[in-house]
């Protein structure tokens, strides 16, 4: 059996119950840290909490997969993620290789930072449109992502990307999105444009900041880990929530 176990934000007690007696109940536990990390936290730390040894996982490890389900024919493996479960395309790849070799899966969800950007930001959870990640590399395909879910009056939570050891800031995304518009020309997202950063969600003291891009520009949000939002069209309360975090 294979189990992929979301274990939250921030540290080792974002964890739920049922992910800690998931983990402790597996025969190897693996963990991985690329598609999220969590800053409040260490491998020794959540070790010590779930009373087990974890051995930590490259990208291509995880992508490949073999090694993983090779073990989970016969024993009970564990991949604890950050975050929930299921948000990385590539826990979705491993949970369909599964099935095609035989090997049970089971999900165990964790804190999600989709839900959590959405509730420290005060914006409404079901109007958000299409996630979009914004890499390091010069690519268009995030502004046409914004572009399709403003057509519809949709929020844009852009995750921000993690790359051998950098973890992109709000300030980074934005120049990204301006230069793009500089160059695309469309009015999707320019310096008088709304948007909201939020840096470290799950941790006692997240930072949340609503302003347009120019103003955000010039505010530092610190640590990572950060997310970007792109607000669609506002309900009047969602225009009260941000207004208390423009002050």
């Amino acid at each position: 059996m294979i189990k992929i176990i979301g274990i939250g934000l921030w540290d080792e007690r974002s964890m739920t119950i049922q992910a800690q007696e998931e983990a402790a109940d597996c025969d190897i536990l693996y963990a991985e840290f690329y598609t999220s990390k969590m800053f409040g936290s260490s491998l020794k730390k959540l070790e010590k909490k779930i009373g087990r040894e974890i051995q930590e996982l490259s990208r291509e490890e995880v992508e490949s997969g073999t090694e993983i389900l090779k073990k989970a024919k016969t024993q009970k493996v564990g991949l604890l993620v950050g975050g929930d479960a299921m948000t990385a395309t590539t826990h979705s790849q491993l949970i369909l290789d599964s099935a095609k070799v035989g090997v049970e899966s089971k999900i165990i969800h964790g804190v999600s930072i989709v839900s959590s950007a959405a509730g420290l930001s005060g914006l409404q959870v079901y109007k958000f449109g299409k996630t979009v990640s914004i890499p390091f590399e010069d690519l268009e395909s995030p502004y046409n992502i914004i572009e399709e879910n403003q057509s519809i009056g949709a929020h844009t939570l852009c995750l921000l990307d993690i790359r051998d050891g950098k973890f992109m800031t709000v300030n980074e995304a934005i120049r990204k999105l301006l230069k793009i518009e500089k160059t695309r020309g469309e009015n999707v997202f320019m310096k008088d444009s709304l948007a909201v950063g939020i840096a470290r969600a799950g941790s006692p003291k997240p930072v949340v900041k609503a302003g347009t891009a120019e103003e955000l520009l010039k505010k530092n949000f610190g640590e990572p880990l950060q997310v970007l939002i792109i607000p669609g069209k506002l309900h009047f309360a969602e225009e009260e929530a941000l207004e208390l975090l423009k002050k």
